[in-house]
């Protein structure tokens, strides 16, 4: 498999040089140069597949110039042996079906690529005898997936950035309370925005690339990001469902659905649900693709402005120099607040889109209590808000989190607090470092720590 940066399209890298990058060396993403196809042939074989099935089906093209099928099936097998029984599951809701993603050990729909990711570099440098320095950004659930899939793992020092004081109190926990020795903490003082800026700026500093070897964990991996694609294949395998609603904020999840189809799979509606902050439906809705300052929202993973997998989408529409000049442009709010009309066009013909208020959510998750008993997050009503503000029915609305990660937002929607069926045992004290926005500080700390 051959891969290219969305930034230039003439230098080849191999799935080697990817999974140890991360990033492109021009500050781009990686995009393979060809997918793979999956014929309707392959696909009615797959009928009713188990997910483990499904997800070596769906990464075997990626990985098997990497590793053998024996060590790709293992490493499968391996990431999914913390999860509850089936790995996922739907709940019926009104005229559209839940896809329930909090069955991981962190209880979000980050554990279902992080946990694979994590077996994937392990083997990987188990072989290699090398050692690997983790650093990512995180507005909630990243962070946690990441922190425990890696935790421990011999040969990886990972740091995670979480904006301070923009996650629900249970994410924090769930970071900054291994108490593992390769687990580092930052609480910065700025938005997700500002975390990921910085996590941009790691892997351009010539110095720290000379000493240490680094790459990424968030869904600017490809790696990271292609696992996310099993849970859509193996809804549509095993219950015939071609539509999703995915609440998105840094575009990777809705990504991971585009993606499935882009291979062979005949996915029909994709839907973008955003909050307050929904520049992502802007762009698909009325191209308005001004930036504007984070609004803090109930549903806090989603506090985007800045989405880096958009950059892969746009890929597939803007060439190399073009789409370079425009994300250089973005940092600096200096880009143009409209696409070219062409472009806009062809992203309204792959994505549906709307968004919701904190204020529907916390009326939603009241309402399906209230009627149906059945509790959702604050993410997950995002996609039900939006489902039915567009009149959808038989769409499967993702369902990312489960509610007791969020307590606060779900004790102040019902009006009094309830007993989870789910719940995560902190056993270490908090350790985090907080710092200001400013990378001089971060490269400081990964010196002193790495």
């Amino acid at each position: 498999m051959n891969y290219v940066s969305t930034r230039n399209n003439q230098i080849n890298f191999s799935s080697e040089q990817v999974l140890n990058y991360g990033l492109a060396p021009d500050g781009g993403l990686f995009i393979p140069s060809e997918l793979p196809k999956f014929s309707s042939e392959d696909l009615n074989n797959l009928k009713n597949a188990d997910y483990k099935e499904i997800a070596y089906f769906v990464l075997n093209p990626f990985l098997k110039d990497l590793f053998s099928e024996k060590e790709i099936k293992h490493l499968i097998s391996d990431a999914y042996q913390s999860f509850d029984e089936g790995i996922v599951s739907i709940t019926e809701l009104g005229e559209n079906q839940l896809l329930n993603l909090f069955h991981g050990p962190t209880l979000a729909f980050k554990d279902y690529a992080m946990c694979l990711l994590a077996k994937i570099y392990e083997l990987y440098l188990r072989k290699k005898n090398q050692k690997l320095v983790i650093v990512g950004a995180t507005s909630g659930d990243t962070g946690s997936a990441a922190i425990h899939a890696f935790k421990g793992i011999e040969n990886i020092d990972i740091f995670i950035l979480h904006p301070h004081n923009a996650t629900s109190l249970f994410q924090r926990k769930q970071m900054t309370t291994s108490g593992a020795d390769n687990v580092f903490n930052i609480a910065l003082e700025g938005s997700f925005d500002d975390c990921q800026t910085l996590v941009k700026k790691t892997f351009n500093d010539q110095e720290l690339s000379t000493k240490y070897h680094f790459t990424a964990i968030n869904s600017i991996n490809w790696f990271r990001i292609l696992p996310q694609s099993i849970y859509y294949a193996w809804a549509y395998l095993n219950h015939n469902v071609d539509s999703f609603v995915v609440p998105s904020g840094n575009f990777g999840n809705i990504y991971s659905a585009h993606l499935l189809k882009s291979m062979g799979f005949p996915l029909k509606n994709l839907v973008i649900a955003t909050n307050e902050n929904n520049i992502l439906h802007r762009i698909i809705a009325n191209n308005d693709f001004s930036l504007t300052d984070v609004i803090k929202t109930n549903s806090p993973s989603m506090d985007i402005t800045i989405s880096s997998n958009f950059e892969r989408i746009l890929a597939e529409s803007f060439n190399p120099e073009e789409l370079s000049h425009l994300y250089q442009n973005l940092i600096n709010h200096a880009h143009n607040p409209k696409l070219d009309e062409t472009v806009h066009e062809q992203l309204a013909g792959k994505f549906k889109s709307e968004y919701a208020t904190s204020e529907e959510v916390q009326k939603c998750i009241k309402k399906y209590f209230d009627s149906n008993n059945v509790l959702i997050d604050p993410h997950t009503a995002v996609g039900v808000v939006c489902a039915e503000k567009m009149n959808l029915s038989n769409h499967m609305c993702l369902a990312c989190a489960h509610p007791v990660k969020f307590q606060e937002t779900v004790t102040k929607s019902l009006g009094h607090e309830i007993e989870y069926d789910k719940n995560f045992e902190f056993k270490s004290s908090e350790k985090f470092e907080i710092l200001k926005n400013d990378y001089n500080l971060l490269k400081e700390f990964i010196l002193n720590n790495a």
